[in-house]
């Protein structure tokens, strides 16, 4: 067995800040413009707003909670690496499943792909979350970060809640899940 080589984590850090970036400008540039200047034109594209201020929150948290994670990680590997490159793919549909909400808002296929989405983006943080901590193990503010029943349980039961309500005929709840998941984790994360 060969040995593993470990790498120090600024290259992946600044490789996840671009991304962020660019997810998060692409979503402002594909709001929609209001028919006309007026209120009611504002207003009648609402689920756009409503869309887009649901992924910011989720790219800005997703950016904040790597940002906590990774001040305390003294080593990665490529596994790691690996882990941040496929959260990112899914990350970067986020964008695109705004829009497709935004449009169909009270679309059962649009929703559950919205909410599988961040499902998705669940279990990779709770993958790297275990790989991150049986690496560092001396890092205890890392274990506290990580805090899996705060950080993927919780959001992840909230998701499962939109989605069987989804199914029930109501699947706007998980836009609704989702946006309780990321207040939630902001509030925590401001504790």
């Amino acid at each position: 067995m060969g040995k593993i080589n470990y790498m120090e984590t600024g290259r992946l850090e600044a490789f996840y800040d671009a991304i962020i970036a660019i997810i998060v400008t692409v979503l402002v540039l594909e709001l929609p413009q209001p028919a006309s200047a007026s209120l009611a034109s504002i207003w009648a594209i609402k689920t756009s707003y409503f869309a887009y201020l649901i992924s910011f929150l989720v790219c800005t948290n997703l950016w904040q909670y790597h940002h906590l994670i990774y001040q305390h990680v003294d080593k990665i590997n490529a596994k790691i690496i690996w882990l941040n490159i496929l959260l990112m793919l899914i990350v970067s549909v986020v964008p695109y499943l705004t829009i497709f909400v935004a449009n169909n808002p009270f679309s059962f296929l649009t929703q559950v792909l919205y909410g599988v989405d961040f499902l998705l983006i669940n279990v990779i943080l709770y993958v790297m979350a275990q790989s991150l901590i049986k690496m560092n193990p001396d890092q205890e503010f890392l274990k506290e970060a990580l805090d899996v029943k705060n950080s993927i349980i919780i959001p992840t039961a909230l998701f499962v809640v939109g989605l069987v309500g989804a199914f029930l005929g109501h699947p706007i709840l998980i836009s609704v899940c989702v946006l309780i998941t990321i207040v939630r984790s902001i509030l925590y994360s401001l504790r």
